[in-house]
């Protein structure tokens, strides 16, 4: 780990759960789902993070800030935001034009999936960051909504990789957490005292 990064501490143990519902704010400048690749050997992971608010040289300013150590592969989707021109010889980046396009999202998403997948060796972990559903809802309601992360939780588990799906927990009424909660397979949430599993 590089020098000044600061590695995350009490994330619960969610290594045998492939999705996974996280719940903290929007403005938080961190991203909180490198907060347990921060953890341990963060090199033998193949990284993909969907962003629908940060630009790519943001992500990997906030990569290295929290963790330091490059993934083995690292790669990056944005959505909805402008070209940047941003190249990086680590982290392979991509573009969806439209926020509200899921289809175009879901094809990408699958395809960068598939090839990490087909890339890992052994040891390697394919661990997703979508940042953020909340962010996506604002786009489109909640059935196209439940529909997309349906169809790509699915394509996680089949993969046999990891994905954090971000939740601003001010943003949400129960009924919509309910309608989407049924998709994943447990959920944590950041509050004044750390991460804690949410029942």
């Amino acid at each position: 780990m590089k020098e000044g990064a600061q590695a995350g501490s009490g994330f619960p143990d969610l290594t045998e759960t492939s999705n996974i519902m996280l719940f903290a704010p929007d403005e938080d400048d961190r991203i909180p789902c490198f907060e347990p690749l921060a953890e341990a050997h963060p090199q033998e992971r193949q990284v993909l993070v969907v962003s629908y608010t940060r630009q790519p040289a943001a992500v990997v300013d906030a990569w290295e800030t929290q963790v330091g150590d490059l993934p083995a592969t690292g790669g990056i989707v944005t959505v909805g935001q402008p070209e940047t021109g941003f190249e990086s010889p680590d982290w392979e980046v991509t573009r969806v034009e439209s926020p509200g396009d899921l289809t175009g999202t879901g094809i990408e998403l699958s395809t960068r999936l598939s090839g990490l997948a087909d890339t890992a060796g052994v040891d390697a972990e394919v661990v997703v960051c979508f940042e953020s559903v909340t962010e996506l809802l604002g786009h489109t309601d909640v059935q196209r909504v439940f529909r997309f992360l349906h169809v790509l939780t699915g394509r996680v588990r089949n993969a046999g990789a990891r994905c954090y799906y971000r939740f601003d927990p001010a943003a949400h009424d129960e009924q919509t957490i309910a309608t989407l909660q049924t998709l994943f397979d447990g959920s944590v949430e950041r509050d004044d005292r750390g991460w804690t599993v949410r029942r």
